[in-house]
């Protein structure tokens, strides 16, 4: 019988240990690899100076991650999902008109996104997206925008939308319409240096307005409701 077998505390810290060990070492990787990439530019940052700068070997760095691609990947990918979490997991709002809710939800997503990456790793991300769409990254990319568009959908859906039209509303359609319209003006926001957050959420505001009072009804539009289940909150 071996020492950790006969002290079995021992043999399982062992292995929670390793996993903190890894874990805490894929994060310096991540962050030191940020700090490259707005630096110096993803094309100009080698792995071995990502590993360097993390303290492990440029082979570690691609058994964790593959590639820079993967490195992106990872960055984009769990950025976003941290910030969709603890945005969209508030409480629905309900202390203003729908399209200043709104706008200040996706401006909220625009400024999560600056704090994830710098325009210039945007930039490469986008345009790396567009020019190899079959790439990793660019998979990856895909899902990162359709699970923003999941979570768009399930923040209309807890409100009580009520359509011009007159017909019952379709919150997947609907998400995909108002993501449509931010995207146009994010890639503004990441294509433009001197573009700031506040005149970017101008922007937003100047489509999305019209837009609400295109879609919901002027009584929603004034008064949102919430769905029941969906307690109002007024923060933002």
């Amino acid at each position: 019988m071996t020492a950790d077998a006969q002290n079995p505390s021992k043999s399982a810290k062992g292995p929670g240990l390793r996993s903190r060990q890894k874990a805490k070492r894929r994060d310096e990787i991540l962050r030191n690899a940020l700090a490259l990439f707005e630096d110096k530019g993803i094309e100009a940052t080698t792995m071995a100076e990502i590993a360097a700068g993390a303290g492990v070997s440029p082979p570690t760095v691609f058994n964790y991650f593959g590639s820079k691609d993967g490195i992106l990947i990872a960055l984009i990918t769990e950025g976003s999902k941290r910030s969709r979490d603890a945005r969209f997991g508030l409480p629905p709002r309900t202390d203003a008109d729908f399209a200043t809710i709104l706008v200040d939800q996706l401006a909220e997503i625009s400024r999560a996104t600056l704090l994830i990456a710098d325009k210039r790793v945007w930039r490469y991300a986008e345009a790396a997206a567009i020019r190899h769409p079959t790439t990793e990254l660019a998979i990856g990319f895909a899902d990162v925008d359709n699970a923003l568009e999941g979570s768009l959908e399930n923040f209309l859906s807890r409100y009580a939308l009520s359509l011009r039209v007159g017909t019952e509303p379709d919150a997947a359609y609907l998400a995909r319409v108002i993501f449509n319209v931010w995207n146009a003006t994010y890639f503004d926001l990441i294509k433009y240096d001197d573009m700031t957050l506040a005149s970017h959420t101008e922007e937003i505001r100047k489509r999305v307005v019209p837009l609400c009072g295109l879609l919901f009804t002027d009584a929603f539009n004034q008064n949102p409701t919430v769905n029941p289940g969906s307690s109002p909150h007024a923060d933002s």
